[in-house]
Protein backbone atom coordinates (compact mmCIF):
# COMPACT_ATOMS: atom_id res chain seq x y z
CA UNK A 1 0.00 0.00 0.00
CA UNK A 2 0.90 3.56 -0.72
CA UNK A 3 -0.40 6.63 -0.09
CA UNK A 4 -0.82 9.51 -2.60
CA UNK A 5 -1.79 12.66 -2.24
CA UNK A 6 -1.34 16.02 0.61
CA UNK A 7 -4.08 16.26 2.26
CA UNK A 8 -6.09 13.92 4.56
CA UNK A 9 -8.58 16.38 7.06
CA UNK A 10 -9.38 14.96 10.15
CA UNK A 11 -11.94 17.36 10.61
CA UNK A 12 -14.54 19.38 8.99
CA UNK A 13 -12.41 22.58 10.08
CA UNK A 14 -9.45 21.37 8.58
CA UNK A 15 -11.22 20.86 5.41
CA UNK A 16 -12.59 23.92 4.96
CA UNK A 17 -9.75 25.50 6.10
CA UNK A 18 -8.24 24.40 2.95
CA UNK A 19 -10.54 24.83 0.33
CA UNK A 20 -10.44 28.43 1.54
CA UNK A 21 -6.54 28.42 0.80
CA UNK A 22 -6.91 27.15 -2.51
CA UNK A 23 -9.53 29.47 -3.78
CA UNK A 24 -6.71 32.15 -4.74
CA UNK A 25 -4.57 29.68 -6.18
CA UNK A 26 -7.79 28.54 -8.59
CA UNK A 27 -8.21 32.21 -9.32
CA UNK A 28 -4.56 32.21 -10.36
CA UNK A 29 -4.66 29.17 -12.49
CA UNK A 30 -7.59 30.37 -14.54
CA UNK A 31 -6.23 34.00 -14.95
CA UNK A 32 -2.99 32.14 -16.55
CA UNK A 33 -4.60 29.47 -18.28
CA UNK A 34 -6.79 32.31 -20.11
CA UNK A 35 -3.81 34.44 -20.52
CA UNK A 36 -2.25 31.41 -22.57
CA UNK A 37 -5.18 31.05 -24.26
CA UNK A 38 -5.42 34.74 -25.57
CA UNK A 39 -7.99 35.74 -23.24
CA UNK A 40 -8.88 39.50 -23.70
CA UNK A 41 -10.08 41.53 -21.16
CA UNK A 42 -14.06 41.57 -22.68
CA UNK A 43 -13.42 37.43 -23.58
CA UNK A 44 -12.57 37.08 -19.51
CA UNK A 45 -15.40 39.08 -17.94
CA UNK A 46 -17.68 37.22 -20.16
CA UNK A 47 -16.58 33.61 -19.98
CA UNK A 48 -14.83 33.64 -16.23
CA UNK A 49 -17.64 33.20 -14.37
CA UNK A 50 -17.70 32.22 -10.60
CA UNK A 51 -18.86 29.06 -11.42
CA UNK A 52 -16.06 28.56 -13.27
CA UNK A 53 -13.58 29.54 -10.29
CA UNK A 54 -15.46 27.99 -8.15
CA UNK A 55 -14.93 24.55 -10.62
CA UNK A 56 -11.21 25.51 -10.50
CA UNK A 57 -11.13 25.77 -6.90
CA UNK A 58 -13.17 22.23 -6.59
CA UNK A 59 -10.87 20.33 -8.88
CA UNK A 60 -7.41 22.19 -7.01
CA UNK A 61 -8.86 20.80 -3.10
CA UNK A 62 -9.71 17.41 -4.83
CA UNK A 63 -6.36 17.04 -6.52
CA UNK A 64 -4.70 17.02 -3.08
CA UNK A 65 -6.48 14.84 -1.03
CA UNK A 66 -4.70 11.65 -0.16
CA UNK A 67 -5.79 8.27 -1.16
CA UNK A 68 -4.29 5.28 -0.13
CA UNK A 69 -3.43 2.72 -3.59
CA UNK A 70 -3.46 -0.88 -2.90
CA UNK A 71 -4.39 -4.46 -3.26
CA UNK A 72 -8.33 -5.46 -2.62
CA UNK A 73 -6.60 -7.40 -0.26
CA UNK A 74 -4.70 -4.43 1.77
CA UNK A 75 -7.73 -2.32 1.25
CA UNK A 76 -9.63 -5.16 3.09
CA UNK A 77 -6.76 -5.61 6.35
CA UNK A 78 -6.97 -1.66 6.35
CA UNK A 79 -10.55 -1.63 6.77
CA UNK A 80 -10.38 -4.38 9.52
CA UNK A 81 -7.93 -1.86 11.46
CA UNK A 82 -9.26 1.10 11.25
CA UNK A 83 -12.14 2.98 13.38
CA UNK A 84 -14.56 2.72 10.18
CA UNK A 85 -17.29 0.47 9.52
CA UNK A 86 -17.94 -1.76 6.39
CA UNK A 87 -20.91 0.28 6.02
CA UNK A 88 -19.30 3.57 6.07
CA UNK A 89 -17.79 2.94 2.64
CA UNK A 90 -19.01 3.72 -0.80
CA UNK A 91 -17.22 1.93 -3.43
CA UNK A 92 -17.40 2.70 -6.84
CA UNK A 93 -16.12 0.16 -9.42
CA UNK A 94 -16.43 -3.59 -9.21
CA UNK A 95 -16.02 -6.36 -7.04
CA UNK A 96 -14.31 -8.12 -9.86
CA UNK A 97 -10.65 -5.89 -9.75
CA UNK A 98 -7.49 -6.70 -7.85
CA UNK A 99 -6.76 -2.99 -6.78
CA UNK A 100 -8.26 -0.44 -4.27
CA UNK A 101 -7.83 3.48 -4.16
CA UNK A 102 -9.68 5.01 -0.98
CA UNK A 103 -9.78 8.21 0.70
CA UNK A 104 -10.80 8.21 4.37
CA UNK A 105 -13.31 10.82 5.86
CA UNK A 106 -13.52 10.63 9.66
CA UNK A 107 -15.76 13.56 10.46
CA UNK A 108 -18.08 12.03 8.16
CA UNK A 109 -18.10 8.87 9.09
CA UNK A 110 -17.02 7.85 5.44
CA UNK A 111 -14.47 5.79 3.20
CA UNK A 112 -14.63 6.11 -0.75
CA UNK A 113 -13.05 3.80 -2.52
CA UNK A 114 -12.84 2.89 -6.47
CA UNK A 115 -11.95 -0.04 -7.66
CA UNK A 116 -9.36 -0.76 -11.05
CA UNK A 117 -7.15 -3.16 -12.77
CA UNK A 118 -4.71 -0.74 -13.90
CA UNK A 119 -4.17 2.90 -14.19
CA UNK A 120 -4.09 3.89 -10.44
CA UNK A 121 -3.70 7.75 -11.18
CA UNK A 122 -6.76 7.64 -13.05
CA UNK A 123 -8.25 5.67 -10.42
CA UNK A 124 -7.08 8.29 -7.28
CA UNK A 125 -8.44 10.98 -10.03
CA UNK A 126 -11.79 9.86 -10.30
CA UNK A 127 -11.53 8.72 -6.54
CA UNK A 128 -10.77 11.95 -5.48
CA UNK A 129 -14.01 13.70 -7.39
CA UNK A 130 -15.98 11.55 -6.62
CA UNK A 131 -14.68 11.77 -2.76
CA UNK A 132 -15.39 15.57 -3.63
CA UNK A 133 -19.23 15.58 -5.26
CA UNK A 134 -20.66 12.94 -2.69
CA UNK A 135 -18.77 14.55 0.53
CA UNK A 136 -16.75 17.51 0.64
CA UNK A 137 -19.30 19.65 -1.47
CA UNK A 138 -21.96 18.65 0.42
CA UNK A 139 -19.99 19.67 3.59
CA UNK A 140 -19.09 23.13 2.11
CA UNK A 141 -21.93 24.25 -0.36
CA UNK A 142 -25.24 22.77 1.91
CA UNK A 143 -23.73 24.30 5.20
CA UNK A 144 -23.84 27.72 3.75
CA UNK A 145 -19.86 28.16 2.54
Amino acid sequence: METRGTFAPETRADALERYEEVGPVAQVVVREATKAMSFDADEYDERVTPEVIRTARDATFAEMLAVHVGEAGEFDEWLAESAFDEDEVVQIGSDNVDNVVWHPIPFADTVVAATYQEEPDAAASTLRRNAFGRVYREEFYESGR
